[in-house]
């Protein structure tokens, strides 16, 4: 052992030879990564060639001469004197000197990147922005109400999407809310979401995968951010530890929309049919550390911890107390012995809690608790000009508590349902260029389950395309499966629903997705997308009984079902200096069947949006003054309306003699709610000097006051001789105003 510490230390600390590894970026100047720019060193006639992020690696003697090559862009030629830190390349157009680039192969191969660029055309409500509001704006991706703050990605549940950071799974740390930040972009600002064309190493979720990286921090000097808004404040720094050697990027937000929302409340007027503000409260932290070891070897950390409360009161006798935290961690070292080789090790860990109580209506409480340890292995290497290999080994173990109460002596769970699983991953990706036109990537993801049931899947993954001039056509078949469900807690969605692994006597859902789709660049300023899809799901699961009153016997209600998916997608994108302009629609349709469920008959989930429109309108009105706006629409989603009600005596906590009318379902999702719309609008403005810079932002959520529903419940309504059951919506989230304040130094 202390023989391998030594030569590991030995690795690290020093050079083997004069060569040294370089590490860079190149990006258009609309700040978009740019993929298939051909890098060659002079001095060591040696090449390498950027990735779909546009990054590099590249061996060579320092000081050298690197040349850049693009078909779209203009040569560029750069003199590196020393590699002590990432350096970044900007290309220039190559038929003239436009200022902005719009880079568009990137929807084609199955691909969205988010960049800060990307993530500021939008309107930062409340002052914060984030990376899913703006993939959200994407073809084949939808939001569905305020409640949630999940995507839907092509049909899928937003419980089948895996979030990832540097390629490791991260837990879901779910702010409530659309309007709320989830990823702080001051640290996650890049980032790659896949919903086609998986790569090999992505598996155990159905429909997407979101891998974001975090920004290394600067390795020269300090740098930090301020905001204050309405609904949150945060505080936010970079720079190094070790100066040219170590950086660092942190992020600490707090929120006070909680204290706002007690003072509404407390003046309502109407105390017979009030609309309670939700007491809701959240406090995050984002960290990460990036450190160059050597010119071979390099470390990465990264922590996430996010803390939520709400209270959302119905009526005086009805509220719902919600209480969620989630931690991720992950730590990654990178060895490069030369410019066709890299090693990735990887250790992480992640860890949810949740607990919710209802009272005054049926007595409902419950908690659960879900932690795990991942390790990952990687190997990538670059056979030739034509071919590179990918290849990796995964191991993850997890567990779940389930309750249906605390302990609050000790702040423990009472355990009544526990479970784990470990899970062994091979995976294998092949990406071949055939020709300058063709290029084929075909690869496989071998996993074994070991749980309450042992299971052994494969999944395939296949993609080819071709590109001429700039026009570029593609198709793809992957095959996905996943362990995990989620049993929610009421009939929507909610941060405190509980994940469950695969019970005795279940298989994998697996998903089989098959699309096609082009792109064609229209002159130097516009581009379209059009994409088909069809996502064939088999064992897909759900629970027998919508609502329970505890969770000691969840492996007894999980079922089984099939499912599909389909649909079409257009976006059409402008990009004119000044003006920003995108648009585009999504229709689609997505059914669940299972025959415990609805007699059998097949249903539209509480997901399935058929139409979904987004307009985004951006134009820097100066070099400080920059207008945003998004308006979206999507259909109507369903949701499930009770046929009939019983009565009940003394089942609430407070003391009356009155009846409880307590409602019957039969059919799920048999309602469809209002089609919803909404347009948000902001105004920017920069200023301030050298060391100081400023930036006001006005603006508003839901401008013509739209009233989309965000909770729905439904209400017996008695007169003498009749009751009647009527459907009646909370609306969180009507006009609001805002202004907020950004600092950066």
């Amino acid at each position: 052992m202390g023989k391998l510490v030594a030569i590991l230390f030995i690795f690290i600390s020093i050079s083997l030879d004069a060569q040294t590894v370089i590490v860079g970026k190149v990006i258009a100047h609309s700040g978009e990564p740019v993929n298939g720019v051909h890098i060659y060193c002079v001095e060591s006639e040696k090449g390498s060639t950027t990735d779909s992020l546009g990054l590099f690696r590249l061996e060579c003697p320092i000081p050298c001469t690197l040349e850049f090559s693009h078909v779209n862009y203009k040569k560029e030629t750069y003199k590196l004197n020393k590699s002590d830190a990432p350096f970044v390349i900007t290309l220039r157009n190559k038929q003239n000197n436009l200022k902005e680039v719009v880079v568009t192969a990137l929807p084609a191969s199955g691909r969205i990147l988010s960049s800060i660029k990307g993530i500021e055309r939008i309107p930062a409500i409340l002052g914060e922005q984030d990376v899913l509001k703006y993939l959200a704006t994407m073809p084949g991706i939808v939001t569905t109400n305020a409640l949630n703050s999940g995507i839907y990605v092509r049909g899928g549940n937003s419980n089948e999407n895996g979030f990832l950071i540097n390629n490791m799974p991260i837990a879901y740390p779910d702010h409530l809310t659309g309007i709320l930040s989830t990823f702080d972009p001051y640290i996650l600002n890049n980032s790659t979401l896949f919903k086609s064309g998986f790569p090999a190493r992505y598996n155990s979720f159905l429909s997407s995968y979101i891998n974001m990286r975090p920004e290394p921090g600067n390795k020269h000097e300090h740098e930090g951010e301020l905001t204050l808004g309405l609904v949150s404040s945060a505080l936010k720094a970079k720079g190094p530890i070790i100066k040219n050697h170590t950086s660092f990027a942190a992020s600490v937000r707090t929120s006070y929309l909680q204290h706002i929302s007690r003072l509404y409340n407390r003046s309502m007027d109407d105390k017979t049919n009030p609309n309670y503000m939700p007491e809701y409260s959240f406090s995050d932290i984002t960290a990460t550390i990036d450190s160059r070891l050597s010119d071979k070897w390099r470390m990465t950390a990264f922590g996430l911890f996010s803390l939520d409360h709400m209270k959302m009161k119905i009526s005086e006798h009805v509220q719902y107390i919600f209480d969620w935290h989630t931690f991720s961690g992950n730590v990654n070292v990178s060895y490069t012995p030369n410019a066709n080789e890299q090693w990735d090790f990887q250790f992480g860990g992640k860890n949810t809690y949740s607990e919710g109580d209802a009272f005054g209506s049926v007595p409902m409480g419950g908690g659960n608790r879900n932690y795990a340890l991942l390790g990952q292995a990687t190997y990538s290497r670059r056979l030739s000009d034509k071919l590179n290999l990918n290849s990796g080994a995964k191991f993850e173990y997890s567990r779940f508590e389930t309750a249906n109460k605390s302990d609050d002596s000790q702040n423990l769970l009472i355990k009544s349902s526990d479970k784990d699983f470990n899970l062994y991953e091979l995976y294998l990706d092949i990406n071949y260029q055939l020709n300058q036109n063709f290029s084929l990537n075909v690869g496989g993801n071998y996993q074994f389950y070991a749980g309450e049931t042992r299971e052994h899947t494969f999944s395939p993954r296949a993609k080819i395309s071709y590109s001429v001039n700039k026009f570029t056509i593609w198709a793809d078949y992957a095959k996905t499966v996943q362990y995990l469900s989620l049993y929610p807690y009421f009939t929507v969605k909610t941060p405190i629903d509980i994940w469950y692994p695969l019970a005795k006597g279940t298989q994998p859902a697996t998903c089989h997705q098959y699309s096609i789709g082009i792109n064609q660049e229209i002159g130097q300023l516009l581009s379209f997308y059009a994409g088909i899809f069809y996502k064939d799901m088999r064992n897909v699961k759900d629970f027998a009984s919508d609502i329970q009153t505890e969770y000691s016997a969840l492996s007894n209600r999980q079922i089984q079902g099939k499912g599909h998916a389909k649909g079409l997608e257009f976006d059409l994108t402008l990009n004119h200096h000044a003006l920003y302009m995108r648009a585009n629609y999504t229709l689609s349709e997505s059914k669940r069947k299972f025959a415990e469920i609805n007699n059998g008959k097949a249903f539209n989930p509480p997901y399935d949006v058929k139409h979904n429109v987004v307009i985004n309108f951006s134009y820097q009105i100066s070099p400080r003054l920059l207008l945003n706006t998004l308006w979206t629409f999507s259909s109507g989603v369903y949701t499930t309306f009770p046929k009939g009600m019983v009565i009940a005596q003394n089942i609430t906590e407070f003391n009356d003699d009155r009846p409880i009318l307590i409602p019957v379902y039969t059919d799920r999702y048999n309602y469809k709610l209002p089609n919803n719309h909404r347009l948000d609008a902001s105004l920017d403005y920069k200023f301030g000097g050298k060391n100081l810079l400023f930036k006001l932002s006005v603006g508003a959520y839901n401008v013509y006051n739209q009233s989309n529903p965000s909770f729905v419940y439904f209400q017996a309504e008695s007169t003498d001789n009749l009751t009647k059951i009527i459907p009646k919506s909370k609306v969180m989230l009507p006009f609001i105003p805002y202004v907020s304040l950004r600092i950066n130094w």
